[in-house]
C-alpha cells in the first residue's frame, strides 16, 4: 500500500519583487508594495510530501532524520535569513516570487534525492509553500 507522509519546514526570508525585464512604473504596478526598493520579509513554510511504502520493520515511509537532513541542507541553510534577491544566486536573474521560490525548491531537492534515498526509498511527490496565510504555491512532482 502506498503511503503519503508530508512534513513542514519554516524560515524566515526577505526579497522584493522586481523583474530587470520591466519598467520602475511596471513594476509597481504589477508587484505594488511587493516593489518596495527596501524589500519586505515572510516566515515562510515549505511542506514536502513523500510517497511510499511503510517498511515492515521500522513502520516508516522515511528516515525522517534524513529527511530533515535533506531539507536543512537543501532549503533551510540556503535560503534562512537571506535577502533572496541577493544572497541565492537563482534569483539574481529570476522574480522570487513563491512559484519561482517553489520552483527552485524542486530543482534543489531533486539533485540531492538520489544522494539521501535509494531508487526503492521514496519518493517527492509535490512541495507547498506558504508565503502567506493567502499566498500558497503547491507544485506537483
Amino acid at each position: 500500500m502506498t503511503v503519503h507522509l508530508s512534513r513542514r519546514y519554516t524560515f524566515c526570508a526577505s526579497h522584493r519583487l522586481h523583474s530587470p525585464a520591466l519598467t520602475d512604473a511596471q513594476n509597481k504596478e504589477i508587484y505594488g508594495k511587493c516593489n518596495n526598493p527596501n524589500g519586505h520579509g515572510h516566515n515562510y513554510e515549505v511542506e514536502l510530501t513523500l510517497r511510499g511504502h511503510v517498511d515492515p520493520v521500522t513502520g516508516r515511509v522515511v528516515d525522517l532524520g534524513k529527511l530533515d537532513l535533506l531539507a536543512e541542507e537543501q532549503i533551510m541553510i540556503p535560503f534562512r535569513h537571506r535577502n533572496l534577491n541577493e544572497e541565492v544566486p537563482a534569483f539574481r536573474t529570476e522574480v522570487p516570487t513563491t512559484e519561482n521560490l517553489a520552483t527552485e525548491v524542486v530543482l534543489r531537492l531533486r539533485a540531492a534525492w538520489p544522494m539521501m534515498f535509494s531508487s526503492e526509498g521514496p519518493s517527492l511527490e509535490k512541495v507547498r509553500i506558504w508565503e502567506t496565510e493567502r499566498n500558497i504555491c503547491e507544485l506537483g512532482i
